[in-house]
């Protein structure tokens, strides 16, 4: 369905019930990794959230089949902003927010312009910076040997189609551990991408720092990060809840899982969901 959220309207998908035995069960709202790919994947991996929670995965402003809005708006303010208009048209008391890799990015701005919204957040592949070049390429060499570490870094500034086809054979591997099954390859291959959104935002990832959104957090965050995640080195997930205010930040390393940790260890993953939804 289509949910009008300030002047745009964002495509949204529901999962789970509201209610279980007459309690209102927690609301969550999924926002979908990329730049520019849309909330697909999070429609298949957040499927086991429905024994405990009500999930609303929405593909952002200028994503899949969202209204696109203008390339001016396509930045994290406006997509927070989206958010939180979306809340208030869905008249969802205190959700959570779950961000994924750049979905992330999206939540932590959304923590410092609509602090008291929220009953909490969930981090999972992102940090409040983007890692060094030399943070990426060090990760890789640990994960896969001197020629992953040698793709990637030739990856970080060469975009030429060679390059981008050894970065796919050698490094994009490293980013999942779990063998896709026919779900995931139908998700991937229905995907709705608008790489023009992911090459406006490519130029802001150098000097992107939200450890002062952070800071204005004023509800418990969960920060998960994979122990194979090639992206996110654990230094980098530490720094997230460093920057948040003592004792509302959580950090778990979520075994066995690379970057996408929900479909890597869907069990350990949903379990830390299940209780920090339930709990806080």
């Amino acid at each position: 369905m289509r949910v009008r959220a300030g002047d745009v309207r964002l495509h949204v998908t529901t999962l789970g019930d509201e209610y279980s035995d007459g309690q209102r069960r927690p609301d969550i709202i999924a926002v979908h990794g990329g730049p520019g790919i849309d909330g697909g994947m999070l429609r298949l991996t957040m499927r086991p959230a429905v024994d405990y929670a009500h999930v609303i995965v929405p593909d952002l402003r200028g994503h899949g089949r969202s209204d696109r809005g203008e390339p001016a708006d396509w930045n994290l303010d406006v997509w927070a902003d989206d958010l939180a208009a979306l809340i208030d048209t869905l008249g969802l008391p205190n959700p959570y927010l779950l961000g994924t890799s750049f979905g992330g990015f999206v939540v932590q701005r959304f923590l410092s312009r609509h602090p008291e919204t929220l009953a909490g957040a969930i981090l999972i592949g992102t940090g409040a910076r983007q890692a060094s070049h030399d943070e990426i390429v060090e990760r890789h060499r640990v994960l896969g040997g001197d020629r992953a570490a040698d793709v990637m870094r030739r990856s970080l500034t060469d975009h030429s189609p060679d390059a981008e086809r050894e970065w796919a054979e050698v490094c994009g591997p490293l980013a999942i551990r779990r063998a896709p099954d026919d779900d995931y390859q139908r998700a991937v291959r229905n995907r709705i991408s608008t790489p023009e959104i992911n090459a406006g935002f490519i130029s802001q990832l150098s000097g992107l720092d939200l450890r002062p959104d952070l800071a204005a957090a004023r509800r418990p965050v969960m920060v998960l990060v994979g122990e194979y995640d090639p992206l996110i080195p654990y230094q980098v997930a530490a720094e997230t809840v460093d920057s948040l205010p003592a004792g509302t930040g959580e950090l778990h390393v979520v075994p066995g899982a690379s970057h996408q940790a929900i479909w890597d260890a869907p069990d350990a993953t949903h379990a830390l969901i299940r209780e920090f939804t339930e709990g806080s």
